[in-house]
């Protein structure tokens, strides 16, 4: 089924953007651990085949379950397959999700298959968010079926400009669709790994509020900074609010948190 039978208590947003390099993980791992941090019951979970957020929570996951058995079979719920880390909870990736979409084609429920597992665990959480793949094909349809809202990444450059495009789209295109998810929406549009030395960043930045108010949608006040550090600690598997906490990223990821939760109406 989709969401529009759902009375939910818990919130699910799926960080989406279908280019590559924007900082989808370190933006969703930062929020769900913000999150985490301020005493929110929080939920990862990893649709990137590559497993990024999964590796960096220290989650093994032979012989476990993972997103790729919630989107390809009815035997498992979320519930099997959630595990704790430092950050919050998670339901870990899987490499097979790059198989994922011939597999889930044959399904009648294809794209409802994750908002269907999702659905015991409304009272568990506060918030689930979830990690997107760099595509919009049936995984990151999915994940726009289960999520409440999404919050998109851009890196200011002309290319995540005209990709945000494509991204409207997938969500109108789910949202015309009764069965699906009618209600879902853009919460807003937010630069990361700005780079205020060039010319080019700036001049996207000073672009992008007028192109979110014609996607009937906002640009965050918060600019995530570029930094260094958060390549680092990805690279070491650890929390970029462990690895250094006085860096720019985690202050910048801080700020976001406080301002997504001051201008929640939910």
């Amino acid at each position: 089924m989709g969401k529009e039978s759902w009375e939910r208590k818990m919130k699910t947003i799926a960080i989406c953007n279908h280019k590559g390099g924007v900082g989808k993980t370190a933006l969703s791992m930062a929020i769900a651990e913000g999150l985490h941090r301020k005493g929110k019951r929080t939920l990862l979970v990893d649709l990137d085949q590559q497993m990024n957020a999964t590796q960096q929570a220290k989650i093994d996951t032979t012989d476990e379950v993972t997103v790729y058995d919630l989107l390809t079979s009815f035997d498992y719920t979320a519930k099997d397959g959630i595990k704790h880390f430092d950050g919050g909870d998670i339901i870990p990736g899987d490499v097979l999700v790059s198989n994922a979409e011939s597999d889930m084609a044959k399904l009648d429920t294809r794209l409802t298959m994750l908002a269907d597992a999702m659905e015991g665990i409304d009272d568990d959480y506060d918030y689930a968010i979830i990690d997107c793949p760099p595509s919009l094909g049936l995984v990151t349809r999915n994940a726009m079926v289960a999520a409440d809202e999404l919050i998109v990444p851009v890196i200011p450059n002309r290319s995540s400009l005209k990709g945000f495009t494509n991204i409207q789209k997938c969500v109108n295109s789910v949202r015309r669709n009764k069965r699906l998810n009618p209600n879902l929406r853009i919460a807003g549009i937010v630069v990361n790994m700005f780079d205020g030395r060039t010319s080019l960043s700036r001049g996207v930045v000073n672009e992008l509020p007028s192109i979110a108010r014609a996607a009937n949608t906002k640009m965050f006040h918060t600019i995530i900074r570029k930094c260094e550090a958060v390549n680092k600690a990805q690279s070491a598997n650890v929390s970029i609010f462990d690895y250094d906490p006085n860096c720019n990223a985690v202050a910048d990821f801080t700020d976001f948190v406080n301002e997504y939760l001051e201008g929640e109406d939910y």
